[in-house]
């Protein structure tokens, strides 16, 4: 059938949220994040919809959409239906930066503007990740880039999908009101944190592989 490109768009917008959470905002409390490997390929496959959109009929578009969600479900479900914490994804931070940089030092008295409120993640964030050694680290940032791109400028209580009512009372997860565009440029920071920094020293890190939703994956 047809369907309005408005209610595409929004389809689109819909799986760059969830995979996006299903890659990092699955990890455990108390535990330091880990990125699953097999999520991480919904989540950068979810980029080329809009190219592919673009070039589809109405009716295309509909059963390409139709087709993605459930792949993009079975992947979920073989990773043994890892658990969404919408709070925890929040708490990581929202200005990453690679190891040893910090704003320790004082501005001058005539610097113009306060350097820690103009501070932008991607570029130290594109510089690095462009030597990373395992393409999928580059291309889960390419994602996460596009993403805070065109849905980054969304506001706590405004994210598609984060109530399961029409009033906007009752939350869909615990926590998903409080998601805001800030979820790419985290989800990012704990894709560089994970997978390193390596041109700042870091060694290379390692993608998931036991499917975390599992409670047996979090004892090894």
């Amino acid at each position: 059938g047809q369907a309005s490109e408005s209610n595409i768009d929004l389809k689109v917008e819909e799986l760059f949220w969830a995979n996006t959470l299903f890659l990092c905002g699955t990890s455990k409390r108390g535990q330091k994040p880990r990125l699953d490997f097999v999520l991480m390929h919904a989540l950068n496959a979810t980029l080329f919809l809009p190219s592919l959109l673009k070039v589809l009929s109405g009716a295309s578009k509909v059963k390409l959409l139709k087709a993605f969600l459930p792949v993009t479900m079975m992947f979920v479900l073989a990773r043994g239906r890892p658990r969404i914490d919408a709070k925890l994804v929040m708490s990581y931070t929202a200005a990453p930066r690679p190891p040893g940089q910090t704003m320790t030092r004082r501005p001058n008295a005539g610097t113009v503007g306060d350097p820690s409120e103009t501070y932008n993640p991607w570029l130290n964030i594109c510089a690095s990740v462009i030597h990373a050694p395992d393409a999928h680290t580059v291309k889960a940032v390419r994602a996460s880039y596009y993403a805070a791109q065109h849905y980054g400028h969304k506001q706590p209580r405004d994210v598609p999908g984060c109530f399961i009512d029409e009033d906007h009372q009752k939350e869909t997860l615990p926590g998903s009101s409080e998601l805001d565009g800030t979820l790419f440029v985290r989800a990012a920071g704990v894709v560089m944190e994970t997978l390193g920094w390596v041109s700042h020293g870091d060694d290379p890190g390692k993608w998931d592989f036991s499917g975390l939703g599992w409670d047996d994956a979090w004892d090894n």
